[in-house]
C-alpha cells in the first residue's frame, strides 16, 4: 500500500470514528419520550404526551404540577438554548466559550442583570414564586433524567450548571437585549445628527412620517421638504460603514385582529408572526397545557419560551393574544456634569460620588476576571460623548417594573378587557399586544412598563443634573394607550407607529419601522368583509413587492435609458418581466433590491463620513429606518447640492450604483444573470455550534432551500431571519387554527420529530395549532423517596 493510500485510509478511519463517537454521544443524550419517570416535588401524576411534531401535551391536576412538567420537558429538549439565554443576559457566556466571549460579557455585565434577577425574585407574588420553584425543580430533574448531559457541553468541554429560579428572569432580560438597545446607540446617533447638521437638513433626514404610514387611528404625518442646505464636509474622509447585507432586518413582527362580525364564528380572529433571528432549535417551543383550578378545567395552547413557564403567544379557548415589538422609547442616555476631580457627578441633590460594584466573570480555561462597573443613581456609565463626557443609561429593564410573571394571568383571562388590564402590569420588553376573544371583541395596547418623562425629548441625550429633566415613575393602567373594538372592526401593527396624538407621545419613538408592512396588511384587511384562517395565512405569506415597485419604475424610466452600461438592454428585459413579488424565481426582484441598497449607501456616504468622524459609535443601523423617506425624495427631486462628494450628477450616481450592484453580485455569486431571488435568499438556519464543529451541521442544520419574501412586506423572510412562528386563531375555534414554526421543536438532531413542520413554514402550507396524533406517552409520577 502506498504512503498516500495509507494516509487516506487512516483519515477515513479517523473520520468514521469521529462520526461514530458523535452519533453515540447524541444517542445517549436523547430525551425520554415514553414510560414513567418519578419527579421529586410533584403532587400528583402528570401525563406528558408528544404528537408527530413533538408538540408537548401536558395534563395535570393543578398549575404547579404543570409548571414542573414544563420545566422537565424544556430541559430535556432545550437546556443548551436555555443556558445560552440566561448567560447572554447575565454576561456569563465566557464560562462556556472562553475568552472569545469576554468582550460581550463585559458589555452586558454593565447592566448587572444577575443581581437584578435576584432582587426581582424578592418582589414576585407567592403564587408566581411557587410556579418558578416548581419549574426550576422540573428543569433540574429533566437534566438529571438524561443518560448524559446535552451533547453541546461535550463538544465545548464545558460544565453544566443547575438552573435557578432567578435564571427565568434572566431569560426575560435576554429578550430585552434582543428587542431593545442596551447601550443608547440610537439616542447617541440621533443626538449627534441633531447637533452637527443644520436644522433643516436634520428635520429632512428625521421626518415625522410619510405616505407609507398606516396607523390604526389614521393619524397621518407628512415628510419634510428637501432643504437647500448641503451636506457639511467632514474634516477627514474615513471609510464609511453601513450595515451591509443585514440592511433592513430588525427584530419585529406582524399581528392583526378582526372582530367576530368579520368571521364565520362570531368569535374574533387573531394573526401573529414574530420576526427574529432563527437558529436550531427555534426559540419557541410548541405545547398545550391542561389543568384544573377551582373545579374548572383550563386548556392553553401555543408557544412557550424555554427557560420560563410562560406561554408567550397562544389561546385559552376564550382569549387569544400575540405580540409585535413596539419600538417605543423605553430608555434614555444622560450626559453627566462632573466636578473638577471628575470623580463626582451633579444631581438635583448636589454632587455625588460614583459607585463601583464589582462582579466576577468565569472564563473557561482561564482565571476569573473581576469587572468593575461605574454606576450612578440613574444607571451605569455605558460610554462617552465626543468630548469624553460620561454617558449614563436609564432603562426600564433596570427597574423593578421591568421583569415579572404577571402575563401568567392571561392564561385564565376570558375577555379582551381583562387582557388589556393584565398587559399594563406586565414586566417585559414593551410590546404591541393584540387581543381577540370568543365573544368577538378585539383590542390593542402596550404590554410592558411605560416611563413618564418630563422636561425633555426622549430621542436625544438629556441632562438630569438640575431636576428639570427626568422620569416621574411609570404609567398606571388607566393611562395606557388602548384601542378596543374600533368602528372598522380591524386592528393591526407591524413595528411602525400604531397611533398618533397624545397617545403616541406616551409611547415615544424608539426607531419605528417604515410603515410599508403595516400598510400592506391594513389594505388587505380593508379589502374584505369576511375572513377565514386561510385568508389570514395568505396575508402572512404576502410577498408582493409594493415597496420596491417604484424603484423598479425608476430604473426602467430614468436609470437604464440614460445608462451606458453594456448590459443595460439585458437588464431592461429582466425588469420588464417583473412579477412585483419577492418570489424565488425572480431575478428582477434581486436586481431592484440590490440597486436600491447601493443607491442608499452612496447617497448617505457624506452623512456617514461626518458622523463617524465625530464619534466611532455612531450607528447607521439605529437611525436608518426613517432615512428611506428622504432617500426617495432625493432620487426623485435630484437636488444637485445634496449629491455626495465626488459625484457630479444624479445620472452619474445611478450609473455608479448600477455598476457596483452588478459587480458585487458577480464577485459573490458569479454571473448575475444566472441568479434569482431564491438563490440569493436561501435558508441558512443553523445550530450555534455547527460552524465550529465538523460534521455537526450535517445533522443539525436546516436544508439550504430558497425562500420567498423579504423585509418590506408581510412575509418577512431573509436567510436566518423572519417569522419565528405564524399563528392564526379564533378563540373557541382552535380546531381550525393554524400554527407554523421553522427550524425544530427539539434541540436534538436524532429526535424522531426533528425539523418536522419546517418545510410547511417555508412554503406556507397550513398546519394545525392543536396537537395531532399522539405518538409518545410519558407518565410523570411523584417521587416518594
Amino acid at each position: 500500500m502506498s504512503a498516500i493510500r495509507l494516509i487516506v485510509v487512516i483519515l477515513a478511519i479517523l473520520i468514521g470514528a469521529s462520526a461514530l463517537s458523535l452519533y453515540l454521544l447524541l444517542r445517549a443524550s436523547l430525551p425520554q419520550l415514553e414510560g414513567e419517570y418519578a419527579l421529586k416535588g410533584l403532587r400528583q401524576a402528570v401525563s406528558l404526551e408528544r404528537d408527530d411534531n413533538g408538540m408537548a401535551v401536558i395534563h395535570a391536576q393543578d398549575r404547579i404540577d404543570v409548571a414542573m412538567a414544563t420545566g422537565f420537558v424544556h430541559a430535556q429538549e432545550r437546556f443548551f438554548q436555555m443556558d445560552l439565554l440566561r448567560r447572554n443576559a447575565a454576561g456569563e457566556l465566557s464560562y462556556l466559550f472562553g475568552p472569545v466571549a469576554l468582550d460581550r460579557d463585559r458589555e452586558i455585565g454593565l447592566h448587572r442583570f444577575r443581581q437584578r434577577a435576584r432582587q426581582r425574585l424578592n418582589d414576585v407574588p407567592a403564587k408566581h414564586r411557587a410556579l418558578l420553584e416548581a419549574y426550576t425543580q422540573g428543569v433540574n430533574q429533566g437534566i438529571e433524567g438524561l443518560s448524559v448531559r446535552p451533547f453541546e457541553y461535550h463538544l465545548l468541554q464545558a460544565g453544566l450548571q443547575p438552573w435557578q429560579a432567578e435564571d427565568t428572569l434572566l431569560v426575560l432580560y435576554s429578550m430585552y437585549l434582543d428587542l431593545q438597545y442596551h447601550d443608547g446607540r440610537r439616542d447617541l446617533s440621533l443626538d449627534m445628527m441633531k447637533r452637527h447638521l443644520p436644522g433643516p437638513l436634520y428635520d429632512f433626514l428625521h421626518p415625522a412620517g410619510s405616505h407609507w404610514d398606516a396607523p390604526i387611528d389614521n393619524s397621518i404625518q407628512n415628510a419634510t421638504p428637501v432643504p437647500q442646505t448641503p451636506w457639511p464636509k467632514p474634516q477627514q474622509q474615513p471609510e464609511v460603514s453601513t450595515d451591509g447585507e443585514a440592511a433592513d432586518l430588525m427584530p419585529g413582527s406582524n399581528n392583526w385582529a378582526v372582530s367576530g362580525e368579520l368571521t364565520p364564528y362570531n368569535a374574533a380572529m387573531l394573526a401573529n408572526d414574530m420576526h427574529l433571528g432563527i437558529r436550531v432549535p427555534n426559540i419557541w417551543y410548541r405545547l398545550q397545557l391542561n389543568w384544573r383550578e377551582q373545579d374548572k378545567r383550563h386548556q392553553l395552547t401555543g408557544l412557550s419560551l424555554p427557560g420560563t413557564p410562560l406561554v408567550v403567544v397562544g389561546t385559552n379557548t376564550r382569549l387569544a393574544w400575540g405580540f409585535t415589538n413596539s419600538y417605543g422609547d423605553w430608555s434614555d442616555l444622560i450626559r453627566l456634569r462632573l466636578d473638577k476631580s471628575g470623580e463626582q457627578y451633579l444631581t438635583p441633590q448636589g454632587y455625588l460620588p460614583f459607585s463601583y460594584p464589582v462582579r466576577s466573570i468565569e472564563i473557561k480555561g482561564q482565571q476569573s476576571e473581576q469587572q468593575q462597573i461605574k454606576e450612578t443613581i440613574w444607571g451605569p456609565v455605558v460610554g462617552e460623548d465626543e468630548d469624553g463626557t460620561p454617558l449614563v443609561y436609564r432603562w426600564v429593564a433596570h427597574d423593578p417594573q421591568g421583569a415579572n410573571l404577571n402575563m401568567l394571568a392571561l392564561e385564565t383571562a376570558d375577555t379582551v378587557d381583562k387582557g388589556v388590564s393584565i398587559a399594563t402590569t406586565a414586566g417585559m420588553p414593551a410590546q404591541n399586544i393584540m387581543l381577540a376573544d370568543s365573544d368577538g371583541n378585539i383590542a390593542w395596547t402596550i404590554a410592558g412598563p411605560m416611563p413618564i418623562r418630563f422636561g425633555f425629548d426622549g430621542r436625544y441625550i438629556s441632562d438630569w443634573s438640575d431636576g428639570t429633566q427626568g422620569w416621574a415613575g411609570y404609567r398606571q393602567a388607566g393611562d395606557y394607550p388602548a384601542v378596543i373594538n374600533p368602528d372598522n372592526q380591524r386592528l393591526w401593527s407591524a413595528n411602525a407607529r400604531v397611533i398618533g396624538g397624545k397617545e403616541y407621545q406616551k409611547i415615544g419613538d424608539g426607531g419605528y419601522a417604515l410603515g410599508a408592512r403595516n400598510q400592506q396588511i391594513r389594505d388587505r384587511l380593508l379589502a374584505k368583509n369576511t375572513f377565514s384562517e386561510q385568508d389570514f395565512l395568505d396575508i402572512q405569506m404576502d410577498d408582493r413587492a409594493l415597496f420596491l415597485s417604484p424603484w423598479r419604475d425608476l430604473m426602467l424610466v430614468q436609470v437604464l435609458p440614460e445608462s451606458a452600461h453594456p448590459q443595460a438592454t439585458k437588464i431592461t428585459e429582466y425588469l420588464q418581466s417583473w412579477s412585483a413579488r419577492a418570489d424565488i424565481d425572480s431575478l428582477a426582484y434581486l436586481l431592484v433590491r440590490q440597486f436600491r441598497l447601493t443607491v442608499r449607501d452612496l447617497v448617505y456616504q457624506d452623512l456617514l463620513r461626518l458622523m463617524q468622524d465625530k464619534h466611532p459609535d455612531f450607528s447607521f443601523r439605529a437611525i436608518r429606518n426613517q432615512l428611506e423617506i428622504p432617500l426617495w425624495q432625493l432620487v426623485n427631486e435630484q437636488p444637485v447640492h445634496l449629491l455626495p462628494q465626488g459625484i457630479d450628477s444624479w445620472d452619474a450616481l445611478f450609473a455608479l450604483a448600477l455598476d457596483k450592484t452588478l459587480m458585487d453580485l458577480n464577485a459573490e455569486y458569479g454571473d448575475w444573470q444566472q441568479l434569482s431571488w431564491g438563490q440569493f435568499n436561501q435558508v441558512q438556519i443553523r445550530h450555534p455550534l455547527s460552524n465550529f464543529v465538523p460534521l455537526l451541521g450535517m445533522l443539525t442544520d436546516m436544508p439550504e432551500q430558497p425562500l420567498a419574501g423579504d423585509s418590506f412586506m408581510p412575509n418577512v423572510s431573509r436567510n436566518a431571519f423572519g417569522a419565528s412562528q405564524r399563528m392564526v386563531v379564533a378563540p373557541g375555534q382552535e380546531q381550525h387554527a393554524i400554527l407554523h414554526m421553522p427550524s425544530s421543536q427539539s434541540g436534538h438532531p436524532l429526535a424522531p420529530y426533528f425539523n418536522n413542520g419546517h418545510e410547511a413554514w417555508r412554503i406556507g402550507e397550513p398546519t394545525p395549532l392543536l396537537p395531532g396524533k399522539i405518538n409518545y406517552k410519558l407518565k410523570l409520577t411523584p417521587d416518594s423517596n
